[in-house]
């Protein structure tokens, strides 16, 4: 047995006990208690009105599948089999690549053991399609000739110093954003520039200031947005989507907890008591020896009654008849509680959701093993995979541009040899009377 209010307790065997008549104090609620903020501030422009955007939004997508399994597919895609740099070569009718080997540029492949430049790059990549920032941070040699490492910063912890003459120069970094032990001298200053600087620029900007260490951004398009990009399956999120993917699963859970587990209703009035006991002595009770005898009288029902135990048992429970009005009282009443709602009910919905937040991803639900909704095929045809894989990364070449500029600025720094050029190939299924492997390697 156990006690969910003061005159209600839910019984092992799936019934609740309900006490009726007995006085009820009314519970008090205290407002809740707000974090301190940190948005106010002179220095730094806020990530969403109260400056926790990014981490409002990630607490919601790593509750929903659709929105975690989309962005998986988003960032699986954007890297594909990883960073390859290939050599361009004059061909009879167009350029050719031909992927370079670590023999044949052991300072490129030396930079990227010792920086660990792949997972670095798989990081940024995620930033950027989660949301639509990375924040990559080039370390130069003490003479600033050389580029010698490069670090990512986690985007949610990154912010924007507050423009200068139109000029953003410096990027905050501090990891408890919005945190009760958030302490703004533990907040890391860092100057940066834009990806539209040209290498030339920034060379002389940190010779010029003394400059051994920065970050270029990798942002996406800007267009309405003043300093933090908008993007565009984050429309999901803003437009309430994803909060009704989460009321459904809350709804459910609740719905199992408390309705389905509960199958009766024992109404037991106070003239009950009164009856067995007795009215003057009745009256006489305390409180804290009327809620004892009530508890008694609920655990003595649960263990006759629940179980094996209680089978072919009968309950047996007085009528008394009110002095005043002469209304019949029941001492003891079982109510069944009904069943209403469907094990399917409001599942559209939360289909209708998912679908909306794929849809802005761009990414087509056969690939995690759905359909269109109303569709002949809900799971998604090996062809429909391989076709809508197909586009996906037919639209990847954009995102290419600006997260491989984080190669581009080490070439063209350190000096690497200027047809080499970094790609993120990807592997296209393909069926077997094409390739015997079932794959092709495709070059974006």
């Amino acid at each position: 047995m156990k006690k969910i209010s003061q005159d209600i307790y839910a019984l092992s065997g799936g019934a609740v006990v309900r006490f009726t008549g007995s006085s009820k104090n009314a519970p008090t609620h205290s407002a809740p208690k707000l974090l301190p903020t940190n948005a106010d501030t002179e220095e730094w422009c806020n990530w969403g009105d109260d400056n926790l955007y990014p981490k409002r939004l990630l607490e919601k997508i790593e509750k929903v599948g659709a929105a975690s399994g989309g962005l998986e597919i988003l960032t699986s895609a954007h890297y594909g089999t990883g960073i390859k740099v290939y050599e361009m070569r004059d061909g009879e009718t167009d350029a050719t690549f031909h992927e370079v080997i670590p023999s044949e540029a052991p300072n490129i492949f030396d930079f990227f053991d010792r920086t660990q430049f792949e997972l670095v790059l798989s990081d940024v990549i995620v930033d950027y399609e989660t949301l639509g920032i990375a924040f990559p941070e080039f370390l130069l040699s003490p003479n600033g000739n050389e580029i010698i490492s490069v670090i990512r910063h986690k985007a949610a912890d990154c912010r924007f110093e507050k423009p200068i003459n139109g000029m953003i120069n410096h990027v905050y970094i501090n990891t408890a954003w919005g945190e009760t032990e958030f302490d703004k001298r533990n907040t890391v200053k860092v100057p940066c520039f834009s990806m539209y600087h040209s290498m030339q620029e920034i060379q002389e900007e940190c010779k010029k200031r003394g400059i051994r260490k920065f970050i270029m951004p990798i942002i996406n398009t800007l267009t309405i947005e003043k300093v933090y990009p908008s993007v565009g399956w984050h429309s999901a999120f803003k437009s309430g989507w994803i909060d009704v993917v989460l009321s459904i699963p809350e709804f459910k859970k609740y719905m199992y907890e408390q309705q389905f587990n509960f199958k009766y209703l024992i109404h037991i009035a106070d003239d009950y008591f009164v009856h067995r006991y007795g009215k003057e002595v009745w009256d006489e009770f305390d409180a804290e020896k009327k809620e004892r005898l009530r508890n008694e009288m609920a655990t003595a029902i649960d263990e006759e009654m629940s179980g094996n135990k209680g089978g072919g048992k009968s309950l047996i429970s007085p009528f008394f008849r009110d002095r005043n009005s002469g209304e019949v009282i029941k001492g003891i009443q079982i109510e069944e509680i009904p069943q209403t709602l469907a094990s399917g009910e409001f599942l559209p919905d939360a289909s209708a959701g998912n679908s909306e937040i794929l849809f802005s991803m761009g990414v087509d639900p056969a690939l995690l093993g759905a359909g269109i909704p109303g569709g002949k095929n809900l799971s998604g045809s090996g062809s429909d995979k391989r076709e809508a894989y197909t586009i996906l990364c037919a639209r990847l070449p954009r995102k290419h541009a600006r997260t491989l500029q984080v190669f581009r600025l080490i070439q063209k720094w350190n000096g690497w040899n200027p047809n080499f050029v970094a790609k993120l190939p990807n592997i296209n299924l393909t069926t077997l009377d094409k390739n015997p492997n079932g794959q092709v390697k495709v070059i974006n």
